[in-house]
């Protein structure tokens, strides 16, 4: 069965300091002694199974990411754009080439640009959903979308495109989604009010929350709460990305920015008291251990995925997602293989990172419910299947 314990608070909107919401029962992931954990890379066959097989809820996955090679291409062709640099299937996401952030954040800007209309959104959501997601287990997502990064492309438009496409998947690969709409961190506080009066003034039910991501050496979280404090008082949830910036970060997004979740949150265990805090209150964080060792944004980038062994020994709330899959050449499957085959974790540790996802994510209670419900259900039915294997 699954190990019950505590899990990840959803934190209703009025959570503020150090306050503590009560606990609810549901799946932790076990901890791992450190010293049995090694980086290796190879996933035995059962392990492969339990990996394919396994429910998963994503919440810390971009669309702008999401867009495959020869999607962009034949968009590009579409429009009539010539890639940036002579850019084509084969050359456009150099993975070794993301150490440097600004490159990375280059090859972003040249994938939004070629995603221009309503059927382009349509598009690359119902890709990003059905073979990038249901074909690995997602039940739900939770879609980062940064209209930012579309320059020139009304808002209406881009929402009218995705929302179609979320629809689409869900009719055909039975995959559920919403939306996190993300302030641009490189922009300007002023930019990141507008965006929020943008999404008020054209409130859509698939739109739960917003975000904040991009540079976080240049946009430090403090410079956009105005934006947050707006947003709250909407009733619209709050999370934002700290990848690379100091611990105090963390707890400025959640004391400033009225944050209920955290996006990657790797160095917060550089803090002893800050990750304390963040474990008792049980504060989500939405790990990508692929993208994330790539890029060295971790601080890790040796395999060993060891800033997500210390977060869970630390009893954080972890779970694991893709951020931009085919940017990383990762997907929802080879996330959670690399992280388990690092860490030596199995079926219950890697149910418990989706029950947490569950815990953490924006739906209302009742389907929430419902949504845990599924993922037991598949869980057990997967170990059903593997002991029969093994018999």
């Amino acid at each position: 069965m699954i190990t019950t314990g505590r899990v990840c608070n959803s934190h209703d909107h009025g959570r503020r300091g150090g306050e503590t919401k009560a606990k609810r029962g549901g799946a932790t992931v076990r901890r791992v002694s450190t010293e049995a954990l090694l980086p290796d890379t190879s996933t035995p066959p059962e392990l492969e199974r339990i990996v394919r097989g396994l429910p998963k809820v994503s919440l810390h996955t971009h669309l702008i990411g999401s867009v495959q090679a020869t999607t962009v291409v034949e968009l590009a062709r579409k429009h009539g754009v010539t890639l940036d640099g002579g850019r084509s299937t084969e050359n456009l996401y150099d993975h070794a080439s993301y150490e440097e952030l600004g490159e990375f954040l280059r090859v972003l800007d040249v994938v939004g640009a070629v995603i221009r209309d309503v059927d382009d959104f349509h598009r690359v959501t119902y890709e990003s959903l059905t073979s990038g997601g249901a074909d690995h287990g997602v039940l739900y997502r939770e879609i980062m979308l940064s209209p930012p990064g579309h320059p020139g492309v009304p808002y209406r438009t881009i929402l009218d495109g995705v929302i179609a496409g979320m629809r689409d998947a869900r009719a055909d690969a039975g995959v559920e989604a919403n939306l996190v709409v993300a302030i641009n961190r490189n922009d300007t506080a002023a930019a990141g009010v507008e965006l929020v009066e943008q999404v008020i003034a054209d409130r859509r039910d698939e739109v739960l929350g917003i975000g904040l991501d991009y540079d976080e050496t240049v946009g430090p979280p403090e410079r956009f709460w105005k934006a947050f404090r707006l947003a709250g008082e909407a009733g619209l949830r709050r999370t934002a990305h700290s990848e690379s910036g100091p611990p105090h970060h963390v707890e400025t997004i959640l004391d400033l920015l009225g944050g209920e979740r955290i996006d990657h949150g790797y160095h917060v265990v550089d803090d002893p008291a800050i990750t304390a805090r963040c474990a008792e209150e049980r504060i989500p964080f939405t790990c990508t251990p692929v993208s994330s060792d790539i890029g060295r944004y971790s601080g890790s980038g040796d395999g060993s995925h060891r800033r997500i062994r210390e977060m869970v020994d630390a009893g954080l709330c972890v779970t694991i997602d893709s951020d931009d899959p085919p940017m990383f050449g990762t997907d929802p499957t080879h996330d959670y293989s690399a992280v388990a085959s690092a860490l030596g974790y199995g079926l219950d540790e890697l149910a418990g990172f989706t029950l947490n996802a569950v815990e953490g994510c924006w739906l209302d209670e009742t389907d929430k419910a419902a949504l845990r419900a599924r993922v037991v259900a598949a869980v057990e039915a997967l170990r059903a299947q593997v002991q029969g294997e093994r018999a």
